[in-house]
């Protein structure tokens, strides 16, 4: 499922969104509940900071896939009279685009269809028919269609979409990607999805990316697989394979493969951990040393190294040698940096 139409995140949402960054999954928490509640104190219930507040947790709980707690939150934000504001009607409309969203998440296709649609009426009621807004609103909703075996009418909405938010330059239009390369796939179209990618500035090519890596351990597996394949040739070819996002890339098709269980390629995910792991280690280690990395996954999912060495190292390269491969490890687990 794709969130659209978000506003920046707030001061407590990015603080959270840090710590969660670093494993701190407590602390993160907590800061987007603390700020629920100073938000309730100072402004009482039914006003627009607490629904914001609100929406905030529900933007941390989607991240951490907790969509039942984030549907919740974003239904609670969504509630009460339309405000009169322009600005906190445009919140509004976030936070029903939110609710949809989580409800797919959920798998409750039916009700994430009907708000859904709901949204997009509300969206080109509030800003236009043609408007970045109103198209963007068709992204979910296809998500939800496409998860519903509803393809060519999902294939429809994610094209609409993705042709008229790229004739209007919207930065809008990076929310498309990824739903419209699931849809090809789903059509059998076995070209990369991701060409038009190369013309656009580098703030869009990273929000894209970012956008499409939320996918991993989503939707059908062998699609999934299929978009992220063609995603890692398009990063690969510009800008590397010591890119962040080239890197960020390798990490989702590991993480996709280890979260999707008896559909995982477990061929797929080795190569993948095998890459993002050589690729961290090779120029943090004696020049010569390491010759070949064997990878290997226990039966409750952890990551077994071998490496295989050129020479007997001394007693400090041994030390160096696990310090780094713990490191790598780490790394792998703690990409994608920028999931939205």
């Amino acid at each position: 499922m794709t969130l659209v139409g978000q506003p920046p995140f707030s001061e407590p949402l990015e603080i959270a969104l840090y710590l969660l960054s670093r494993g701190e999954l407590a602390g993160a928490e907590s800061t987007v509940k603390k700020a629920a509640l100073t938000a309730k104190a100072q402004h009482g219930s039914g006003s627009h900071p607490l629904a914001c507040a609100y929406a905030d947790m529900a933007r941390f709980h989607f991240r951490t896939r907790q969509y039942e707690r984030s549907a919740l939150e974003f239904q609670h934000a969504a509630k009460g009279p339309l405000p009169p504001d322009p600005e906190e009607r445009q919140d509004r409309l976030a936070f029903m685009f939110g609710y949809g969203a989580a409800l797919g998440a959920q798998g409750r296709l039916p009700e994430a269809e009907k708000v859904l649609r709901q949204s997009l009426a509300f969206a080109r009621n509030l800003n236009g028919a043609q408007s970045a807004s109103a198209n963007v609103a068709l992204v979910p909703l296809a998500d939800v269609l496409l998860m519903a075996g509803k393809t060519a009418e999902a294939a429809k909405m994610a094209n609409q979409a993705y042709d008229a938010l790229w004739k209007l330059g919207d930065p809008l239009f990076t929310s498309t990607v990824g739903t419209r390369a699931e849809v090809l796939k789903a059509l059998g179209n076995a070209e990369n999805p991701f060409a038009d990618l190369a013309e656009l500035p580098e703030e869009m090519v990273s929000a894209a990316v970012a956008t499409i890596l939320t996918r991993a351990g989503h939707g059908d597996p062998a699609r999934v697989r299929a978009v992220l394949a063609d995603l890692l040739v398009f990063v690969d070819a510009k800008y590397g394979q010591d890119h962040a996002m080239t890197c960020d890339t390798i990490a989702a098709i590991a993480h996709h493969e280890a979260a999707v269980g008896e559909d995982a390629d477990e061929k797929v995910r080795k190569s993948a951990v095998r890459r993002a792991v050589w690729s961290y280690v090779v120029g943090r280690l004696p020049g010569g040393l390491l010759a070949n990395l064997d990878v290997g996954f226990e039966g409750d999912g952890m990551i077994h190294l071998a490496p295989h060495l050129t020479r007997e190292p001394n007693p400090e390269e041994v030390e160096r040698i696990e310090k780094v491969l713990t490191e790598a490890v780490d790394d792998l687990f703690a990409r994608p940096l920028t999931l939205g």
